[in-house]
């Protein structure tokens, strides 16, 4: 008998994460959106069937959510509100990713498939590691960071929490820390360590407004 999931948030990601949750042998009971005047809609084939408001009034302990905002902020803090009353946000790990027996794993983590997380890596809650991403052995990555896809963490880096990482790029094995809140460009090459709230962009990545 396949487990039942909610999920949370209404948008094209969402999408991609009913067949991620399926792909896991999830069944997905339904959708849940801020605005009610959607409840009733299909989405994929799954229904909205209340909204977020609602649903954090009801008793949910024991249940199974994924939250599929793409906003690292919004995402962590529903999962954590879900979490706070009991629910389970369990992580979704495609069958044909790879995760090291070493690794540790937050909760309500998003893994897609062809991602690679090697020995002794560490996780977070509520990361999203998207098709094809790569961490290398002993990096961080903290809470709700976003990997895009092709993305890679060299050894030894730390990702600073809700921190996006744009499609193709990459964080040198220097042992680099990046801060909170840091948005690197696509197919930006990070060579140094930055403190909190950078966009950085290029190869190597600098700083910009």
């Amino acid at each position: 008998m396949k487990k039942e999931i909610y999920l949370l948030g209404v948008g094209n990601y969402t999408e991609v994460i009913i067949e991620l949750a399926q792909d896991c042998d999830y069944e997905v009971k339904g959708l849940y959106h801020y605005s009610s005047d959607r409840v009733g809609e299909t989405v994929f084939g799954v229904e909205i069937i209340g909204t977020t408001e609602n649903l954090l009034q009801q008793d949910i302990t024991g249940k199974n959510f994924a939250v599929t905002m793409g906003d690292n902020k919004i995402r962590n803090d529903i999962a954590s509100k879900l979490r706070d009353r009991g629910a389970l946000t369990p992580n979704l790990i495609h069958p044909q990713a790879f995760i090291s027996n070493s690794a540790i794993l937050g909760q309500g983590c998003l893994i897609h498939l062809n991602t690679k997380i090697s020995t002794k890596c560490v996780l977070g809650n509520d990361c999203i590691l998207d098709f094809n991403c790569y961490m290398a052995h002993h990096s961080v990555l903290k809470d709700a960071c976003y990997m895009s896809s092709f993305a890679m963490v060299g050894s030894y880096s730390v990702v600073g929490k809700r921190t996006l990482l744009g499609m193709n790029s990459l964080i040198m094995p220097l042992s680099i820390t990046l801060g909170n809140d840091c948005l690197i460009a696509a197919k930006s090459n990070v060579t140094k360590s930055f403190p909190d709230n950078c966009v950085l962009v290029g190869n190597p990545a600098r700083k910009t407004n």
